[in-house]
């Protein structure tokens, strides 16, 4: 038995004396008296008076302890359910750590401050022996550490994420073979956090007690987004950034300054935007920079405002400013109009601005050349890729060019063609442009595409369908291949014939499609993926597809990583937190139930079990036996009133 109150445990003992003073301050005192004769009173004291001494005995005791109930009725005596030491219990506490939890309360604490004092203050009523696992939980999974380590706890720059917190306490407390198991969740209950939770198999014997430390907040403003939009340097084309700013709270605001400050080589730009947001409204806004000279830039985009979640107010950028990568067509069918040319639908496909991969939309400095109208290449430095189609002639001397072009680190897309024979790519041959890979004359076929190499990264963007399906293109005339070179890779065929060749030599690469760029020898044109396929092979071509881009953006998703801009090796590393964790809105406890599916009869309220552990003297537990003291005191009382009333003092 334990108490609430134990100074009334101690008072009421003390008082238990209290009865015996009054008795024998009270006693009558017999006075003597003269009778005529005593005989028979004599016979009648002797036979009552051990019977009331015995009954007088027992009053004092039932007043004494009436006086005893009534302190222990003070003291509010209780029994856990439990033993004291714990050596029944296994309890798995999970804190959660991600960004959000930094927000601070009124008098400064923040919420993972709390989180850590509401973790003390349980593990403090759990006993010496009881058996305690703590998690640290958020969108990188869950970090388990000692007790001595709670007192460190700090929040990270992390998302929310429930169902692998969920996952580990579940395993870990299945596993036990303790009695009493339970669970503690310290949470902010961020509605980003409970996608992919599902705890509708959780033992239904596990005790989970919710607590959110965090405080109310009712008004955020955050940049969720910053992100560039237009990076080639072009005569009168400003570089532009696209910014998402975000109105989490109640009221509208206005007056709102958004600076975008950004760094170079040489000079430093910035850029500044106001706007007025209605309560709950987004707003993406294009900030341009005047930036004329290429190279990397870095930066941040901020807004100058107070609020509990001052994080977000700060989104860091980066971003390459380069001149448009130059391409050269080469036409060798030149038509009376230019859509007879056999470079017209590369040419219309190459000069779209449209986004390539998932950087920003990026174009292609276009220029065309007739091959039959000069004597060979011109002068090749600064172009990145050459597009040839359906030339009728090609010496060696062309191809010890276009040799001593891939040698400086140019790649070449060769379209087949009715003008290209195998004798015109004799030349490429020798010079050991495509291996020993040997091409047929052309041939008349009905081919579709019946496979692709779908891990290229040219390619890789239509294994999914929802992006168009390449089966769907379909070929009429083609180049056979006689012999393919080990080296060279097949990366588009259809049943019986490969499409589309790729052949690496050192750095550079030379793609061969052994059909033509127009409509004589396919549909491709006139197929909706042309564009995409032709635009993929030739950012894949000029770099823009590298695994290992100057600038590259990620969402920190590690407990050890920090908002900003990083150096690695040639490489520009942004990191920002997940944009959801600025999202204000929470689940109360029974909305944090049914959205993660836990069983009803799993839980153990904040209101019951909870208070009882942390709430103030004062407030009535549940598990207190007042009630039963009250029945044995009004029994003792009764039974001392029957037993005053036959007593004669």
């Amino acid at each position: 038995m334990n108490f609430i109150h134990v100074g009334f445990v101690m008072a009421g003992a003390a008082a238990m004396t209290l009865p015996l003073w009054i008795h024998l301050l009270l006693r009558q005192r017999a006075r003597p008296m003269d009778i005529g004769s005593i005989r028979f009173l004599q016979h009648v004291v002797k036979r009552t008076q051990s019977r009331q001494r015995i009954q007088r005995w027992l009053l004092l005791a039932l007043r004494s302890l009436a006086v005893l109930l009534l302190g222990f009725l003070f003291a509010r005596p209780y029994f856990p359910d439990t033993p004291a030491d714990g050596r029944t219990r296994e309890v798995a506490i999970l804190i959660d750590r991600s960004a959000s939890m930094s927000a601070k309360h009124k008098d400064g604490r923040s919420a993972i401050e709390v989180a850590r004092q509401r973790a003390d203050q349980f593990i403090g009523t759990l006993g010496e022996q009881a058996s305690v696992h703590i998690g640290l939980f958020d969108s990188s999974g869950v970090e388990v550490i000692p007790l001595a380590e709670l007192k460190n706890l700090k929040s990270a720059a992390t998302g929310t994420r429930f169902d692998e917190a969920f996952s580990w306490a579940t395993d870990l407390l299945a596993a036990s073979d303790r009695a009493d198991r339970s669970l503690l969740v310290l949470s902010d209950l961020q509605r980003s956090g409970v996608r992919h939770a599902d705890l509708s198999t959780f033992p239904a014997d596990i005790e989970v007690r919710i607590v959110d430390p965090a405080p109310a907040i009712t008004q955020n403003l955050a940049i969720e987004l910053a992100v560039p939009t237009q990076v080639e340097i072009r005569p009168g084309i400003p570089i532009s950034i696209s910014v998402r700013v975000h109105n989490g709270g109640e009221f509208p605001v206005t007056n709102v300054s958004v600076v975008a400050t950004i760094s170079g080589p040489s000079k430093k730009f910035s850029a500044k935007h106001v706007l007025a947001l209605a309560a709950g409204e987004r707003q993406t806004i294009p900030m341009e920079l005047l930036i004329d000279e290429p190279g990397v830039y870095q930066g941040s985009v901020s807004i100058d405002r107070e609020d509990l979640l001052p994080w977000d107010n700060r989104r860091y950028i980066a971003l390459q400013a380069k001149y448009p990568d130059r391409v050269l067509l080469v036409d060798g069918d030149a038509g009376r109009t230019s859509w007879e040319n056999a470079t017209y639908f590369v040419e219309t496909a190459l000069r779209l601005r449209t986004a390539v991969g998932e950087g920003p939309a990026r174009t292609f400095e276009v220029e065309r050349l007739v091959w039959d109208q000069g004597s060979g290449f011109p002068d090749l430095d600064g172009f990145r890729l050459i597009v040839i189609a359906n030339v009728g002639r090609f010496t060696a001397r062309d191809a010890d060019r276009l040799r001593a072009f891939m040698q400086a680190g140019g790649n070449v897309l060769w379209f087949a063609g009715e003008r290209t024979t195998d004798a015109v790519l004799d030349p490429v041959l020798q010079a050991g442009l495509i291996g020993s890979t040997k091409i047929s004359s052309a041939t008349d076929t009905i081919a579709s595409v019946m496979r692709f190499d779908e891990k290229h990264p040219a390619l890789d963007i239509f294994a999914d369908t929802q992006y168009g399906d390449l089966r769907g293109l379909r070929v009429r005339r083609l180049m056979p291949v006689k012999s393919l070179d080990t080296d060279t890779k097949v990366l588009m065929e259809s049943r019986r014939y490969p499409l589309i060749l790729s052949h690496t030599t050192g750095n550079a690469h030379f793609v061969l499609v052994l059909t033509s760029a127009d409509r004589s020898w396919s549909d491709w044109p006139q197929n909706r993926l042309f564009v995409p396929l032709v635009r993929q092979l030739a950012a894949w071509l000029t770099g823009q597809l590298d695994s290992v881009q100057p600038v590259s953006f990620e969402v920190i998703n590690s407990a050890m990583a920090a908002p900003g801009i990083e150096q690695l090796g040639e490489s520009v590393v942004v990191r920002n937190m997940d944009p959801a964790e600025s999202e204000i809105a929470r689940l109360g406890e029974q909305e944090f139930r049914e959205a993660i599916r836990l069983p009803e009869e799993a839980i153990l309220s904040e209101e019951t079990e909870m208070e009882q552990q942390f709430s103030p003297a004062g407030v009535a537990r549940s598990d207190e036996k007042w009630p039963i003291l009250i029945w044995i005191l009004l029994g003792v009382l009764g039974t001392e009133l029957l037993l005053a009333s036959r007593v004669h003092e």
